[in-house]
């Protein structure tokens, strides 16, 4: 893993997106689990918690499809630039809306919304930075880099509000955007986009002939199955996250006795090493099939989900500890491994013109995929029990595994990375 990381970081510009990426996606960790957390703490309820994810998957319903076009027409650096900006400023609301749960879903709507434009022209950018040959590197180093974000965000997010307090926590996240908007803005011009001047004429022609891109994006990628494929996939893999993340206060609280501020470091903790785990065994590979790998490793994520969720029949035995996280750790591998072979079938099978309308839609699946079914997930944990959303949860994701392993798309069949 440390030759993949010199290997790549060599690269400058990817270098700089690094220190970016990494500095935002802390805060943007540390954020989430806090107002998780914060709102958990106000209400006491498992689906109010999925309104934090509903607030941040609103904007991707909306200007999904749009952010896509938009990150295709202008230039990347600009966009990554100016959304760190208007992040940070954001982020400064929550001083004041900080005891208003209404308040701060508003907040989240505003940052979710900045990061839809966000998250395109950073995932388009990352082929014009990089060689060809260096994009399966490339994604590993940047999916242990989420993982290692969310790993150290959501480990430490309970504990600084328990040490010190919200609002040195929602400071501490404002700095990061600000590190990662000095990181981006002195990363060398590599977008060749023609600068247009904008006038009113231009732009009511741009916004005519965005929509008119949009119209024309979303049934071609839909037709072409080696992006529909695993961009349904890698939705799939953020389902399942989105609501294991709305369970885990509860279920910590209620099944594991563990106090939802700990949730971090016992659990996201081990199953973010586990993420790590799973970019080194991908890293390892010289040569692998993307669609087996992806496959195979939906069928290790449910099961060991399922037998994290039956720790209660377990608990007595002097070691449950030891096999609860054992088993967190192989839940992140798997879901590591889905991800980044997911993101790499993504970069590989897209055009340069289209890559940016490719992740703006897949970020919009992606935050549909987190919100609607952690909100069906927290209503049936409010209305039984946390135990038995588990179960439902790690049911639902088998039955998907097992029809991944029965499938066998002929149109992915060749698809290997060397």
């Amino acid at each position: 893993m440390s030759n993949t990381f010199a290997g790549v970081l060599k690269f400058r510009n990817f270098y700089k997106l690094w220190i970016a990426q990494i500095t935002s996606q802390v805060a943007h960790h540390m954020l989430n689990f806090a107002l998780l957390l914060h709102i958990y703490d106000l209400t006491k309820s498992t689906t109010s918690i999925s309104l934090v994810l509903i607030a941040s998957a609103l904007p991707s319903v909306i200007f999904g499809p749009f952010s896509g076009v938009i990150a295709d027409r202008f230039n990347f650096k600009k966009i990554l630039t100016y959304t760190n900006i208007l992040r940070f400023f954001a982020v400064l609301l929550l001083f004041v809306v900080k005891d208003n749960v209404l308040g701060i879903l508003e907040v989240i709507f505003a940052i979710s919304l900045i990061t839809q434009f966000f998250s395109p022209a950073e995932n388009a950018s990352i082929p014009l930075i990089v060689p060809k040959e260096k994009l399966v590197a490339t994604n590993s180093v940047i999916m242990t880099t989420m993982y290692g974000s969310l790993l150290i965000g959501y480990s430490i997010a309970g504990p600084i509000m328990g040490w010190l307090s919200t609002e040195w926590l929602i400071l501490l996240c404002a700095l990061l955007y600000l590190i990662s908007t000095w990181a981006v803005n002195s990363m060398r011009n590599y977008d060749q986009k023609e600068v247009k001047k904008i006038t009113l004429t231009t732009l009511a022609k741009d916004i005519e002939n965005i929509w008119s891109d949009t119209k024309g994006a979303i049934p071609i990628i839909f037709k072409r199955k080696k992006i529909f494929s695993p961009m349904m996939k890698l939705t799939a893999g953020w389902a399942m996250l989105g609501s294991f993340i709305i369970l885990m206060p509860s279920f910590g609280e209620n099944v594991l006795n563990i106090a939802p501020r700990f949730i971090g470091p016992a659990i996201i903790a081990p199953s973010g090493l586990g993420m790590l785990l799973g970019a080194w065994l991908l890293d390892r590979k010289k040569k692998f099939s993307i669609v087996r790998a992806m496959n195979k490793s939906f069928v290790v994520v449910a099961a060991t989900l399922l037998l994290f969720s039956l720790y209660g029949f377990y608990e007595t035995f002097f070691l449950s500890r030891l096999v609860s996280t054992l088993l967190v750790i192989g839940l992140g591998a798997g879901t590591s491994i889905v991800y980044i072979s997911a993101q790499t079938a993504l970069h590989l099978n897209s055009n340069k013109e289209d890559r940016g309308k490719v992740f703006g839609i897949s970020t919009m699946f992606i935050n549909l995929a987190m919100s609607v079914p952690a909100v069906l997930i927290g209503g049936v944990a409010d209305a039984t029990s946390p135990f038995y959303a588990m179960i439902m949860l790690s049911v639902i994701l088998s039955l998907y595994g097992l029809r991944l392993m029965i499938e066998k798309p002929i149109a992915e069949r060749e698809t290997e990375i060397t």
